[in-house]
């Protein structure tokens, strides 16, 4: 593991960095607990509890986004529900991480080097998004065929899968949608809109998995032999004949009027406010489930022409595709960046491309829309970064941060005066020299201008001689 605050490899037995000196015992604690939810979401993964596993893996993930194993299961997980995509996303952050992650680069090629699965996810993407469509017009048997080609297409799609159920559901088709759900329940036993539907079909459903495809699971039951002995000599007191009489007679006349009177109404009522409530619900669902799908679809599919970018360009050439496949690759994690807000961090990785030298559309759209960030706000947000850093003493972390804001701003003075103020620090002379006369030369009218002359002055050099 390496040090949050020098980057440099800590002996995790250790409570202090060796090199900076400073604590590590949060981060230690912090990498413990995203390795116990990581092993947490393999156990649940073995046992087919794919839903827990990825809220475990996630959860892993928020405490330590560099969790590469925790990343390359998370992945495994999502294409095991058919969500191919998402899983390639995951394991394409796990190799940036990593440059080293093998499982990465392994699980990327085995998708990527198998043209006929990839143009089978590509056909239940659109499929499915199109049936989406048809549920939004109210075309509800157009929706139904659709999502049939889907889930023949891709068996493991359980999205697909429960919005098949749910329009089945809705249709008064209730056999089909059990049949439906519980073909999907093999792939994940504790899936909670799964569990959901069958309630609501009213289908009993137990938190075993399949035993015969998946093993047998413990059972512990309690022990008939054990004997129960009353403690103490305690003896309880002896009930009257007529006070027990005058009960059982009142339980009988009180059961005869629920039965006869009471019971078929409230059994109509709960009846009527069940189907309605399930109707509404299901239609909720629908709107909601809908919903996300929307706003999703554009992301999931840019993420799939990246992909299907990235294979095409191997098959052009070796030199040219190597340098087209890095140009890809380096604007999907600047996208990754700009969503997470490291809008500055991810401005700067794309400046020096040029949007013309793309043949995708989708690219050429994210690479637009990661360039239209202001570019001087950028720079002045990094350059704070590289301040604070020298302030605090990292000196290599704020020549990153200054580079980088330079890179955004070539007329950001106060990122040209700090890396003056650097190499002064690290008594390179001549470059800090270089940078102070930039400042002077360049921005005379500046408040930096002067404190260069000043820092000039220090290093024993005449600020007007040659």
């Amino acid at each position: 593991m390496n040090c949050p605050i020098c980057t440099r490899p800590v002996d995790m037995k250790k409570d202090r960095c060796e090199h900076c000196g400073k604590s590590i015992r949060v981060y230690k604690k912090v990498v413990r607990i995203s390795n116990t939810l990581y092993n947490s979401g393999l156990e649940k993964a073995k046992i087919r509890d794919l839903s827990g596993a990825i809220a475990d893996l996630e959860l892993s993930l928020r405490y330590n986004k560099y969790n590469t194993d925790a990343r390359n299961l998370l992945g495994l997980v999502y294409y095991e529900i058919g969500e191919t995509v998402t899983a390639l996303a995951q394991w394409i952050r796990s190799k940036n991480f990593d440059k080293d992650n093998e499982a990465a680069d392994y699980y990327i090629k085995s998708i990527q080097s198998d043209r006929a699965e990839l143009d089978i996810i590509n056909q239940s993407i659109k499929k499915y998004n199109k049936a989406l469509l048809f549920v939004r017009e109210g075309n509800d048997d157009l929706a139904i065929i659709q999502l049939k080609k889907v889930v023949s297409l891709n068996s493991r799609f359980i999205k697909a899968h429960h919005l098949l159920a749910l329009l089945y559901m809705m249709n008064g088709q209730n056999e089909l949608a059990i049949k439906c759900l519980k073909k999907i329940r093999q792939a994940d036993i504790n899936n909670t809109t799964t569990l959901r539907y069958l309630n609501e079909l009213g289908v009993a459903v137990s938190g075993h998995y399949n035993a015969s495809s998946l093993g047998e699971r413990k059972v512990f039951h309690g022990d008939s032999d054990v004997a129960v002995k009353s403690v103490g000599s305690y003896k309880p007191e002896t009930a009257r004949a007529f006070p027990f009489i005058n009960i059982i007679i009142g339980i009988i006349i009180g059961l005869f009027v629920g039965i006869v009177l009471i019971t078929p109404t409230i059994s109509g009522k709960l009846n009527k406010e069940k189907n309605s409530e399930v109707t509404d619900y299901g239609e909720r669902l629908a709107s909601q489930e809908s919903t996300i799908s929307s706003l999703q679809y554009e992301n999931d599919n840019l993420k799939n022409q990246i992909s299907e970018l990235e294979n095409q360009i191997k098959e052009l050439g070796e030199d040219d595709s190597l340098s087209l496949a890095e140009i890809y690759d380096k604007i999907l994690s600047a996208y990754y960046d700009y969503n997470e807000g490291s809008k500055s961090k991810a401005l700067a990785a794309v400046m020096d491309i040029d949007a013309s030298s793309l043949e995708s559309e989708a690219a050429k759209n994210v690479l637009k829309k990661i360039q239209s960030e202001d570019a001087k706000n950028a720079s002045a947000e990094v350059f704070e970064q590289g301040r604070v850093a020298y302030n605090s003493g990292r000196y290599e972390e704020a020549l990153t941060y200054l580079t980088e804001a330079l890179n955004l701003n070539k007329d950001n003075y106060d990122a040209i005066y700090f890396m003056g103020r650097l190499y002064h620090k690290q008594g390179n002379k001549d470059k800090a020299e270089s940078y102070y006369r930039q400042v002077i030369d360049d921005y005379p009218d500046s408040q930096r201008a002067s404190e260069a002359r000043a820092r000039l002055e220090e290093l024993g050099i005449d600020v007007d001689g040659e």
